[in-house]
C-alpha cells in the first residue's frame, strides 16, 4: 500500500513538473515574441549620428565630382529614367549605385583601390540586387566610359565637360 501511494505522489509530482515546464516554455516564447518586437522597433527607430566618429567629405570631393560626371551623361540619364517605377512595379524596392573602385579607396569608401573610378548601377529586390550597367571615369584620360559587357570593352560616352574644371579644383586639394 506504502508503495502504491508513493508511485501515485510520483505520479502527480511528474504531472505538476511537465504542467509547470509547458507553462514556462509558453511564457519564454511570450517573451521572446516580445523581445523581437522590441529588437525590431529598437532597430526602425534612427539614432542621431556621433560627429565624432564619422569624417564629413569636402562638399566638393573628388569623388563627388566624378558622380556629377557620371550623373550628367545622357546615358546614365536614360537609363536611370523612369527606373525606380520600372523596379518597384516588378517587385522591387529602388535602384542605387555603388563606387566599387577609386584612387583614394578608403577616403572614398570604395570597395577597392583602383586607378579610375568604377561605379556600377543596380536594381534593389528583397533577395537580390543584379547590376545593370558599369561606368569608368579615368581621370588620367579625363574620359567617361560605359562597359560593354557583350564586348568586355569600355566605350568612351559624352558628359559635361565643364564639371572637369571642377574636378582640377578638387582634386588638387590633397
Amino acid at each position: 500500500m506504502i508503495l502504491k501511494k508513493f508511485q501515485f505522489h510520483s505520479l502527480i509530482f511528474a504531472g505538476l513538473l511537465l504542467a509547470t515546464s509547458c507553462k514556462q516554455h509558453q511564457s519564454d516564447n511570450k517573451e521572446d515574441t516580445v523581445k523581437k518586437d522590441t529588437l525590431i522597433k529598437t532597430a526602425a527607430v534612427k539614432k542621431p549620428l556621433n560627429a565624432g566618429t564619422i569624417k564629413p567629405l569636402p562638399k566638393s570631393s573628388c569623388s563627388q565630382i566624378v558622380y556629377q560626371i557620371l550623373t550628367s551623361s545622357a546615358s546614365y540619364k536614360q537609363l536611370t529614367n523612369g527606373l525606380a517605377e520600372r523596379v518597384i512595379k516588378n517587385g522591387g524596392t529602388s535602384f542605387g549605385f555603388m563606387l566599387e573602385g577609386s584612387p583614394s579607396a578608403k577616403i572614398d569608401s570604395a570597395m577597392s583601390y583602383s586607378k579610375t573610378y568604377d561605379y556600377s548601377i543596380h536594381e534593389s529586390y528583397p533577395d537580390h540586387n543584379p547590376v545593370i550597367a558599369r561606368y569608368t571615369f579615368d581621370p588620367a584620360k579625363r574620359q567617361l566610359f560605359e562597359y560593354n559587357t557583350a564586348q568586355d570593352s569600355l566605350i568612351p560616352i559624352p558628359f559635361n565637360k565643364k564639371l572637369l574644371s571642377e574636378l582640377d579644383k578638387a582634386c588638387s586639394v590633397k
